[in-house]
């Protein structure tokens, strides 16, 4: 399991090293088209509408039993109806780039979306390769098939991306999610290609359609900035705020793997195959132990963001404002990410569903009626962060009821979620505004600044978490404990 983790980080940084590549070679306005041409990508991915989420519902238990025709019948129907939503999705992009000069396709021309609907087809086919393998136990595959689309993905765009441009980033994508497919289908398990009934795709996507409910509002929810900038603010505003995105998903990316490690066991507790409340308590420790380990290193991060960037990426300087309002939203979100999945696992999911999709909304009013009328990153980085905020403390306080028997134990849960990341994210922003560009030795001194002032902070919220043990935990993979 360790190889596997280590894939997967090889993984995450190849993507991460092509964008930094990919931002220093195109450039804030080129880099702005890309992540607006990767909403196509990102809403293309939920083109099945809830069934393949219900098919991570309904195929387990039929894989457990062995029940092979029922398990094929709900794989040929989850891959009819994300065949349908595949062309309904195409055929909205068409008409949408057809009836006028669009941003996602000034750059570039037709070529670029094109190719990216092409991505996100086989993002979709993987998507349904890796829930019908986990449900048949096939984790390892799945693992090894995604790491190898980042790492090659990544690396090819890595390498090509100042001589092809966006073309590599494409290209490159399609590759690496081409060898992840026959991967995933190399083993034992090959799901079918040829579809089935669609009466049968219908069903998972309404027994699915309350989680990927969850997860659209969550994709609007971190969209949306995105979405205003290609409406009132360009896409080279869109590019000097991409740093800051690209810090929002390497903030996230610890507590979601760990939420990816404890959901099965959280589903296994719900359903009575485990026990609720050595369940509960796992959830509880490793929520206290993220909120008071990632903190830190943000705010360090943001004291370091100005010299980084002035010294990599001089052209995106004006973006380091916007990057140190989104890793604030980000330390927010994150304390929202295992008690999201929490709720997801246990219930009760129409309130998961009502506060995701209600603080979405807030959130897209909020950053378009700020883009209408500023245009500034930062000042729509800041709207985001608002939103992420308000997100975040629904989803605490909706998992602090089934997580907390009392009252007291309720608040203090949202308080050990939030204050270590407010405390850290407001000295960051003191040492930000004090080190100005940050030259010579003032961000080292400045780092070490904000690390002693942390210090009574992990010493309270730390206490019996148990950092050390929750690694090896985490470390040992989704079967261990189950």
């Amino acid at each position: 399991m360790l190889g596997t983790v280590l894939s997967h980080y090889l993984a995450r940084l190849a993507v991460l090293l092509r964008g930094l590549v990919a931002a220093a070679a195109m450039g804030p306005l080129g880099y702005g088209a890309w992540n607006a041409l990767n909403l196509l990508l990102d809403y293309g991915y939920y083109a099945p509408c809830g069934a393949l989420q219900g098919l991570d519902l309904d195929l387990p238990p039929a894989a457990v039993r062995d029940d092979r025709e029922r398990a094929g019948r709900l794989m040929a129907g989850a891959w009819a109806v994300a065949l349908l939503g595949a062309a309904l999705f195409a055929l909205a992009v068409a008409i949408y780039l057809a009836t006028g000069p669009r941003m996602i396709a000034v750059a570039w021309g037709w070529g670029a979306p094109a190719l990216m609907l092409v991505a996100a087809f086989l993002q979709l086919a993987i998507q349904y390769h890796a829930s019908s393998l986990r449900a048949h136990g096939e984790f390892q595959r799945v693992s090894a098939a995604l790491a190898a689309q980042g790492v090659l993905g990544g690396g090819l765009g890595l390498a090509l991306v100042a001589r092809f441009s966006v073309w590599a980033l494409l290209w490159g994508w399609i590759a690496g999610s081409l060898a992840a497919l026959v991967w995933l289908r190399a083993g034992s398990v090959r799901p079918p290609l040829v579809p089935g009934r669609l009466r049968d795709g219908v069903g998972l996507a309404w027994l699915g359609l309350p989680v990927f409910g969850f997860f659209v509002a969550s994709l609007v929810l971190r969209s949306v900035d995105r979405m205003a900038f290609v409406r009132y603010a360009g896409t080279e505003g869109l590019g000097l705020y991409s740093l800051g995105l690209m810090a929002v998903g390497l903030i996230l990316y610890l507590p979601e793997a760990a939420a990816t490690v404890l959901y099965p066991r959280m589903s296994a507790a719900a359903r009575g195959a485990r026990d609720p409340g050595r369940t509960r308590d796992e959830v509880r420790r490793t929520q206290r132990a993220l909120a008071v380990v990632l903190p830190p290193v943000v705010a360090v991060g943001m004291v370091w963001a100005a010299p980084v960037i002035g010294w990599l990426l001089p052209a995106f300087r004006e973006g380091v404002p916007a990057l140190r309002w989104l890793a604030l939203g980000a330390l927010m979100l994150s304390a929202a990410t295992l008690p999201g999945y929490f709720v997801l696992a246990s219930g009760p999911r129409p309130a998961l569903l009502a506060v995701g999709v209600g603080m979405a909304l807030v959130t897209a009013a909020l950053v378009f009626g700020v883009a209408s009328r500023d245009h500034r990153p930062a000042s729509i980085a800041l709207a985001a962060s608002a939103g992420y905020g308000g997100f975040a403390l629904g989803l605490v306080v909706l998992a602090a009821h089934g997580l907390c028997a009392s009252v007291p134990e309720r608040l203090g849960f949202a308080l050990s979620s939030f204050a270590p990341a407010l405390w850290a994210g407001a000295s960051g922003l003191a040492a930000c505004a004090v080190s100005g560009a940050g030259s010579g030795w003032t961000p080292l001194l400045l780092s070490g600044a904000v690390v002693v002032a942390y210090l009574p902070v992990l010493w309270w919220f730390g206490r019996g978490v148990g950092l050390g043990r929750l690694a090896r935990t985490w470390l040992a993979g989704p079967a261990a404990g189950s």
